[in-house]
């Protein structure tokens, strides 16, 4: 296996498709011939790909009575950057070099998509089959009538990949420019408007010097303030009970010093006791000057209270006006202070953000009209190539390529033109697009003249060409295989052919045979050997009887490949 392919089809497996029953083909690099009767299978092989890859499925292909069809193709995507980025978007680990595609399309119209075993939407097939494999012809995976791939084609061939990246990396600047404004949250409409609600409430708040834990020593004055009465008659009482009265406490615990003095002239264990009661005497008149110290600096005044209930009822009617806890009044107004220089300064970021906006439109408005200059000057020089290169094909009309300046002012991640490939496919008729114009056969070789015209040293995907002989013969059906087979040596091609002049030209040959056992119909795919190879284009060259001279035609034929 030439370790240079980054896209290589190594093996096909198809279970109960149409008419056939179990199928397992190898293939290798290089050049793959089809061959075969009208009828006998060989566009089957063509559509399994393209369910593998994510066409659409009906159930009538399923074969005979089985329940289900199923298909799997196993690539080899050694260093194959595009494949293993979508495959890491997709969360889908890859061990090795190899990538395994399987579909399951069931009786009931279920299909079921699986790459490396793992569920995948049926789209999944169709982005990652971009980067696997080609299918030119009146095939529905075709991609040459598709505008991307017109545009890329003209890309590549122009060398556009510098400015292309450019053009690309401003977009997704400016991209990520418009997201960063989007999330600020805010327009020039409702600026003002926020910001002059915001100073109101922040001066609001601010008229009452509200400190953190304002609410609870304010509730605490007002406590005291509204029981003045009871806290100093109170804390007469206590006085009086301490030490101003003859039954006061500090006068019992005198008389009881006094005694245990005397008991203590009798018995020393008593010596201890005058001093606990010495102890208590102190903390009783501790606490009665406590207690003195705090009615000298009692106020009752009356208007005090006054103001301390009115500026607690004020913070009541602002929590609940902005839905707070009172005692929360001074986290709000951080909060609204916090808000208010969050927005000025989104306002200046958002500003800040719009002149760099519009320098990178203008950048890209540059950078864009760059790349279209370069594709106008590509599509002549690839109109006249591939023009020149259709009449070798025997097509006698031309290609052009309509490069059209989009109008709506949106930039787009590739630039700001519409690409469409433009062909006549005989003299005096109008040029109309591809998709529109060429047949199955005009398709393949139109899609054969480019990949020979863009050819690089880098390989791409593998390649199939259906149909790409039809219409022609001779020397043009000569130079046809010659094209493939240069081709083939920087890409896998597949080729399905009638022709023997092409089919010769393949480094690797399948024949597809239908037979019919106990009127049970079924294809048959084999791969020939040399001999086998003389035989198949010595029939294609004389018919169903095969002479001497058509077998040394085609002995010819093989040796000159």
């Amino acid at each position: 296996m030439k370790l240079e392919y980054i896209a290589l089809l190594t093996q096909l497996i198809i279970n109960d498709l149409a008419i056939i029953n179990k199928l397992n083909l190898d293939f290798k690099p290089g050049m793959t011939v089809l061959t075969g009767e009208t009828g006998a299978g060989k566009s089957i092989l063509i559509d399994a790909l393209g369910l593998v890859l994510g066409d659409r499925a009906d159930t009538n292909i399923i074969r005979g009575d089985s329940e289900k069809t199923d298909i799997t193709a196993i690539f080899y995507v050694k260093d194959n950057v595009d494949v293993n980025k979508k495959l890491n978007a997709l969360e889908i680990e890859s061990s090795n070099d190899e990538l395994f595609i399987r579909r399951t399309i069931r009786k009931d119209g279920r299909s079921r998509s699986y790459i490396n075993n793992t569920p995948v939407p049926n789209q999944a097939l169709k982005d990652i089959g971009e980067n696997l494999i080609e299918i030119y012809g009146q095939h529905a995976h075709h991609s040459l009538s598709q505008q991307k791939k017109q545009r890329e084609l003209l890309d590549q061939h122009g060398g556009h990949e510098q400015i292309l990246l450019k053009v690309t990396e401003t977009y997704d600047e400016l991209v990520a420019i418009e997201n960063k404004i989007n999330d600020l949250k805010i327009n020039e409409e409702d600026f003002e408007s926020t910001l002059t609600l915001l100073n109101y409430q922040i001066e609001e708040l601010n008229k009452l010097a509200i400190e953190e834990s304002e609410y609870a020593k304010l509730s605490e004055e007002y406590k005291r303030q509204s029981n003045s009465k009871y806290i100093i008659e109170t804390c007469h009482e206590v006085l009086n009970e301490l030490s101003e009265s003859d039954n006061a406490i500090s006068e019992k615990l005198s008389r009881c010093q006094n005694k245990i003095n005397e008991l203590c002239q009798i018995d020393n264990s008593f010596k201890n006791i005058p001093n606990l009661i010495e102890t208590s005497l102190i903390q009783i008149y501790e606490a009665k000057s406590e207690i003195n110290n705090y009615l000298n600096g009692f106020n009752t005044d009356t208007s005090q209270l006054e103001t301390l209930e009115g500026k607690i009822n004020k913070l009541n009617e602002l929590a609940r006006k902005y839905k707070t806890k009172p005692e929360e009044l001074s986290t709000h107004l951080n909060l609204l202070m916090s808000k208010l220089n969050e927005l000025e300064n989104s306002f200046e970021v958002k500003e800040s953000l719009k002149q760099k906006k519009e320098e990178l439109i203008e950048e890209y408005n540059i950078l864009s009209k760059k790349l279209r200059e370069k594709r106008i000057q590509t599509a002549t020089v690839f109109t006249r190539k591939i023009t020149e290169k259709l009449h070798e094909l025997g097509m006698t009309g031309k290609l052009e390529v309509k490069i059209e300046a989009l109008t709506d002012d949106k930039p787009r991640p590739l630039g700001m033109d519409n690409i469409t490939f433009m062909v006549s496919t005989n003299p005096g008729q109008p040029l109309r697009p591809i998709a529109k114009v060429a047949s199955g056969g005009e398709l393949s070789r139109i899609g054969l003249a480019i990949q020979i015209i863009s050819s690089k040293e880098k390989n791409r995907s593998a390649m199939i060409f259906d149909e790409v002989d039809a219409g022609i013969g001779g020397s043009v059906a000569e130079i046809v295989g010659k094209l493939l087979n240069t081709l083939s040596k920087n890409n896998q091609i597949f080729c399905v052919t009638h022709l023997p002049q092409v089919a010769s030209c393949g480094d690797q040959h399948y024949l597809v045979v239908k037979n019919t056992i106990s009127d049970e119909t079924y294809t048959k795919v084999t791969e020939l050997s040399q001999t086998e190879r003389v035989n198949e284009i010595a029939r294609m060259l004389a018919g169903m009887e095969v002479t001497d001279e058509s077998l040394a035609n085609a002995q010819k034929m093989l040796a000159l490949k």
